[in-house]
Order: C-alpha cells, then structure tokens, then sequence
C-alpha cells in the first residue's frame, strides 16, 4: 500500500526522518532518557532533550510541553509523538491531553467542554497473523463496536485500513478509523477514535481530514 500525505513541511519531515528506518544510535538515546521516565519536569536534562528532539526532527524550536506524557509544539502545531510505536498525531491546540496509557501505546485528548473526545492507541497485530487475517481482525474489531451497543451507519475497509460512523449506545456520534503500518519491523495496527456531540458535528467534519494526514504510516 503507499500512502502519500499533503501535509505540513514539519510533519513531512517527521515521516521521512523517523519512520523510515530503525537508527541504531537514536534508539541507544532512547534508552538513557528513560530513567527521565517518572521525573514530571526535566530541569538539567530538558536541554539535552530537546536537542536530541531537534535532530531526531531535523527542525529547530520544538518545545516541550509534557515530557511524560510525550506532548511536544512547533510554532502553533502541538503534536503527539510516541516512539514506543513510531507514529505521531496532531491535535488542536486547545484541546487538553491525557496521560499516556501505561502500556504506552496511546493517550487522549478533550476539548474545553469534553463534547469532543479524541483518542488514540495502537496495539501489535503481528501476534496474532497465525490465527486471523487483517480482514479477520478487522471484522472483528467492528463487530466488538456493535456490541457494546453502538450503531454503525457507515463503514469502509480496505485491504489495510477501516473506517466506521455511527452513535454510541449513549447517543454521541463516533467516527473511528483504524491503520495497520509497520514499526520498527513489527506490524501496527493504530487506532484513532473521536466521540462527539451532534451540536460539534461541523468543527468534527473539518477537524477530520488534518488528522489522519498526520497519523504516520509506512507500507507493509
């Protein structure tokens, strides 16, 4: 599958820089900044962050805006990045974030009000190819959704990717769109899920297609 997105010089960038390939001494640097892991502040080793940042990117000025949680902005474009399972997502800057989930797959983000809750996690597909087909697992996954009691209203799947609408069993809309990619020699599936109020229905139309420009993926 190849994908080609029209997306902002930064977030260009950021594929090409940091899916591509599995650097040796990126992921060596990696590693002797997790004992930063459980520190909400870096103090000292903010700097010496940030630089590695700077080169991972290959742009200058990002800043840090939550290290634990791994929440970062460039000029007005705030940005999640999750190196455990190599993609990023862009979200509007007046949205709060969450706290990354302990397995470190994914996070969430609210607006103002919570009438529009975005989240994203992914989780290893490769695990289980010996038993279920991606069409399979698919199947699967949109199957769970109606029982839990929501509606689906609209569905699409490709041979790597799904997309579904709907309500929610307590009458909020839902558009969920899942993406398997590799990362870091591993098969990926990412999911992005917004719930929403019908009343933020046309700021979630627009909201829409930026996000999924910028949940990277690489071909299998």
């Amino acid at each position: 599958m190849k994908n080609i997105y029209a997306i902002y010089i930064l977030l260009l960038m950021l594929l090409l820089s940091c899916t591509s390939k599995k650097d040796s001494n990126i992921q060596a640097t990696i590693a002797s900044l997790s004992i930063y892991d459980n520190h909400p502040t870096l103090d000292i080793s903010e700097a010496k962050h940030l630089q590695w940042v700077d080169s991972v990117l290959r742009v200058k000025g990002v800043k840090l805006i939550d290290y634990r949680n791994r929440i970062y902005q460039y000029d007005d474009t705030r940005f999640y990045w999750n190196r455990t399972f190599d993609y990023f997502l862009i979200y509007p800057s007046n949205f709060t974030h969450g706290e990354e989930s302990d397995l470190s797959n994914g996070n969430h983000f609210v607006n103002e009000d919570s009438t529009i809750c975005l989240n994203v996690y992914a989780t290893y597909f490769d695990v289980f190819k010996d038993d279920y087909s991606l069409r399979e697992w698919f199947d699967m996954m949109i199957d769970s959704e109606v029982e839990q009691g929501n509606r689906i209203i609209k569905k699409d799947i490709t041979d790597y990717s799904y997309t579904i609408e709907g309500n929610t069993k307590s009458g909020r809309c839902f558009f969920c769109k899942a993406i398997c990619k590799k990362a870091y020699e591993r098969e990926v599936i990412i999911t992005v899920k917004l719930k929403y109020t019908d009343s933020r229905r046309k700021e979630v139309e627009k909201l829409l297609p930026n996000i999924f420009k910028y949940v990277s993926t690489n071909e299998l």
